[in-house]
């Protein structure tokens, strides 16, 4: 209350000064209801914009309702048709998943069984390989003895035929030469 009090003695005072103030309060007052003025113009205007913009979308919404509409309700009769095949879909799934699981299992203990056999044949083959490979080196061995002995009982003998022809040669080409039938013929 004192704020009025004091509102109403500034505004009763007879002074220019005051009078002065007056006409400013009334022209600060004036701008002020006139910028207000403007601004409720401005919310009509944005209200109008509004309301025309919600009756446009409402329109599209209501188009887009009507053509998707149908669709929806297709989908949803497609969904509820569909929902017990892939149910059963997923239950043969289930069932393959689990036998499949169980084949892999078993195929493990046999591929462990076979890789085992094949370790086991691969360890006997290596020993069957070393004993060939022992029989073979010493069949050569005992070719490249025989060999050098056949070599050596041929050779002392062919040497010694060979040097009693030389000497059989030598032998005749000097009776030939000493002849004394040479000259004659």
């Amino acid at each position: 209350m004192p704020v009025l009090s004091g509102a109403a003695v500034v505004l009763l005072q007879d002074s220019d000064f005051t009078r002065h103030d007056i006409h400013l309060a009334a022209i600060f007052l004036f701008v002020i209801a006139l910028a207000l003025v403007m601004q409720a113009i401005g919310v009509v205007i944005s209200a109008v914009f509004a309301a025309k913009l919600l009756h446009r979308v409402n329109g599209i919404a209501d188009v887009v309702e009507k053509r998707t509409g149908p669709m929806l309700d297709k989908t949803n009769q497609i969904l509820n048709d569909l929902a017990p095949k892939v149910q059963s879909f997923t239950e043969n799934a289930e069932q393959i998943s689990y036998t499949v699981r169980t084949k892999v299992d078993e195929l493990g203990v046999t591929v462990s069984e076979l890789n085992e056999t094949v370790r086991e044949i691969n360890g006997r083959t290596r020993v069957q390989v070393s004993r060939v490979d022992d029989i073979v080196t010493d069949a050569l061995v005992a070719t490249e003895e025989i060999s050098h002995t056949v070599q050596q009982g041929i050779k002392a003998p062919v040497r010694q035929i060979a040097g009693i022809i030389a000497g059989l040669r030598a032998g005749i080409e000097t009776l030939i030469e000493r002849s004394p039938f040479k000259g004659k013929k």
